[in-house]
């Protein structure tokens, strides 16, 4: 895997936005694509809000079949507290951004570019790639 997806990207896809499902596709095809347990619980979320979607839970996971979800582990979370310090002593703001910040840290813990289409929420954490 090389690439860790954001949650927008997969409730685009969701929504039946062609862009989307075909850019899961092409990063499926160059080098595989995993998901963070921040994306996970957000999809489910969008996904407990479509009445007319089935179950939210067989939709997940038939979507995620044979695609790795990263758990929060504690090295994650170690990372993480790096992250949320070191962007606090640099006077970046920290508070209200903890899933993003796990979701950082995760791609960072794995080596994965993050990719989603919210760069700007991203674009002062060290050393993390964004988008292909």
């Amino acid at each position: 895997m090389r690439y860790l997806i954001d949650s927008d990207i997969v409730i685009d896809h969701f929504l039946g936005q062609d862009a989307a499902t075909d850019l899961l596709a092409r990063l499926d095809d160059d080098g595989g694509i995993a998901f963070g347990v921040v994306t996970y619980m957000e999809v489910y979320q969008g996904l407990l809000r479509d009445t007319a979607g089935g179950d939210p839970r067989i939709r997940l996971e038939d979507f995620l079949a044979d695609r790795p979800v990263l758990l929060f582990t504690p090295l994650i979370a170690q990372r993480c507290a790096h992250l949320r310090e070191d962007l606090k002593r640099g006077g970046r703001r920290v508070r209200h951004r903890l899933l993003d910040l796990i979701n950082a840290a995760t791609a960072l813990e794995f080596d994965l570019t993050l990719v989603t289409h919210n760069t700007q929420d991203y674009d002062d954490i060290p050393g993390l790639r964004l988008n292909p």
